[in-house]
């Protein structure tokens, strides 16, 4: 998972957006609607009912993994599982069902954004994550835990990186040793973007999620190769 400039190369799990909208009761006839319209250009294959709700979805695979949209009374929810696709493709999915929905139902604007995405990272130097995140990341050693008169193990950090801006996100990041595997990094961004948007303005979500996966894919790997 490193190539040989010594960069790291993050493996997704998954990710998932949520749109954040005002409470709305829509009938399962419009959901299935929705479906019939989006099925074909976002591939989902499946329809099922999900509390006052509905759910779409693809067949997992794992070459593709899975794919599903999920509407609740306040929010609708994108998730990619597994290999997933990249931030165009599931702006686009996105585009095509908040846009078959918009014909069915009025919801002017969406209130708030989030995306969640997870990774694993191959430890820099093929060390082991917990000697790793003490040394490199938290700076910790014998001699500075003395006081504690215990062994300390580090587990991982969590780091706030604010908007700078407006129109930007503000990110949670949590860098933690991976249970499964001791040489690898579990690494999980949550990007929240509260300003409104208006729902004829939607395809500006392509650039907001462009600019976080850029975040979790480059810079991040980046930085922790640099530590």
């Amino acid at each position: 998972m490193s190539d040989p400039l010594g960069g790291l190369d993050p493996s997704t799990l998954g990710v998932s957006v949520d749109l954040i909208h005002l409470p709305m009761q829509v009938g399962l006839e419009a959901f299935k609607e929705v479906y019939m319209e989006v099925s074909g250009p976002c591939g989902y294959e499946n329809f099922m009912r999900v509390g006052d709700g509905a759910r779409l979805e693809t067949a997992a695979t794992p070459e593709k993994g899975a794919s599903r949209v999920t509407f609740a009374r306040d929010r609708i929810t994108f998730q990619e599982e597994g290999a997933g696709i990249g931030s165009e493709l599931l702006a686009r999915r996105m585009e095509e069902v908040v846009r078959s929905l918009s014909k069915r139902v009025q919801f002017p604007v969406i209130i708030a954004r989030t995306r969640n995405h997870r990774t694993l990272i191959r430890v820099p130097g093929d060390g082991v994550a917990a000697d790793w995140l003490a040394e490199k990341v938290l700076q910790l050693d014998s001699e500075s835990c003395a006081p504690l008169a215990r062994p300390v193990r580090a587990s991982g950090l969590r780091l706030q990186l604010p908007a700078q801006k407006n129109g930007e996100a503000m990110h949670l990041l949590r860098v933690e040793e991976w249970l499964k595997n001791p040489k690898m990094l579990f690494v999980e961004d949550n990007a929240n973007w509260r300003q409104p948007m208006p729902i004829d303005q939607f395809s500006n979500i392509a650039a907001e999620l462009k600019s976080a996966e850029e975040l979790m894919v480059v810079r991040i790997p980046d930085w922790l190769s640099k530590l």
